[in-house]
């Protein structure tokens, strides 16, 4: 009975430890946005680098959050927090210097090897609206890989004047401080392997 013990127990150790985890990089610095979004799976880390000087990575209070935790203010840029989320759920955090406005998203955490599933994957197409639009423009994905895709906007000049990193399958972005005109929406995996592009009308 004791061996059989042993060797249930043993088991159990030696799947939990081929567990696969990743781990995360993001860089924090002032006017990076309020949609600094990420989803993950249970067991992975997110490590924040600081771009910029004096900044705190912590639960926002405005929001909800499933875990707690806090930097603390950290003034020397080039600091780092890790933090490894263990719970499934949602945790909405910012910056507490510079405010959410400036500094902001939330960490959605998933059951692990959901991020491995069909849904997960670079998209071949996406849709947006409204089109023409004046406040938002509603960012639509059918599937979405790991890495998260880069979102980009250009004007008819080529110069680029926004981009994102999208980690959700609809996101909303805020055009209300654009220009009236025409601009292209671009699109790209990590590799640029996929490159989207759509026409955009702003109001």
């Amino acid at each position: 009975m004791k061996t059989k013990l042993l060797f249930v127990l043993l088991l159990f150790f030696c799947f939990k430890g081929i567990a696969q985890t990743d781990t995360y990089n993001l860089n924090w610095f002032v006017g990076i946005g309020s949609n600094v979004d990420l989803t993950i799976e249970t067991g992975d880390t997110v490590i924040w680098t600081w771009t910029s000087p004096n900044h705190s990575v912590e639960n926002d209070p405005a929001g909800t959050s499933v875990e707690t935790f806090n930097s603390g203010v950290l003034a020397a840029n080039g600091s780092t927090f890790t933090f490894t989320f263990t719970t499934l759920g949602s945790n909405d955090y910012y910056c507490g210097v510079h405010g959410a406005a400036s500094m902001s998203g939330t960490i959605t955490v998933v059951a692990e090897g959901t991020l491995s599933t069909p849904q997960f994957k670079t998209p071949t197409s996406f849709s947006m609206h409204p089109n023409p639009g004046r406040y938002t423009l509603e960012v639509d994905l059918p599937s979405i890989n790991k890495e998260g895709l880069l979102f980009e906007v250009f004007d008819l000049l080529g110069k680029r004047i926004y981009k994102q990193r999208l980690t959700k399958l609809n996101s909303t972005i805020g055009v209300t401080e654009w220009d009236s005109g025409v601009y292209l929406i671009r699109i790209t995996d990590k590799n640029s392997a996929v490159s989207l592009t759509k026409r955009f009308v702003k109001n």
